[in-house]
């Protein structure tokens, strides 16, 4: 998954990374004291990032997906695309059906890339 993509800047990403661990704690039933004290980090480090005062560090959420159980996907709330329906999908149409989709995402790509 190409986050920079999915996330338009990084106030973006903050907000997500606030939403995911105010969100698990929650689900959890985890104060922001227990969860500190699993991360190890101080309760003033929690509350700031819940309060998208920072961020935290790419080790941190490596960190709580390992306690939660979840992948870097399910943390931020991303829905992969799945490689097998893309693949069923072209697999159902004609070469020329398949190279008009390709040339018409190689020409939004380009278009994309200008801005």
């Amino acid at each position: 998954m190409n986050y920079t993509s999915y996330f338009k800047n990084e106030e973006q990403i903050q907000k997500a990374i606030s939403n995911s661990m105010l969100n698990l704690r929650i689900k959890n039933k985890l104060t922001q004291q227990k969860l500190a004290e699993l991360l190890d980090v101080s309760i003033e480090h929690i509350s700031r990032i819940e309060n998208c005062k920072y961020t935290c560090s790419i080790s941190l959420i490596f960190k709580m997906c390992s306690i939660f159980d979840l992948s870097i996907d399910e943390f931020f709330g991303v829905t992969p695309i799945e490689n097998d329906s893309i693949s069923n999908f072209f697999k159902n149409l004609s070469l020329e059906k398949r190279d008009a989709i390709i040339e018409f995402c190689k020409q939004i790509e380009d278009n994309y890339s200008k801005k």
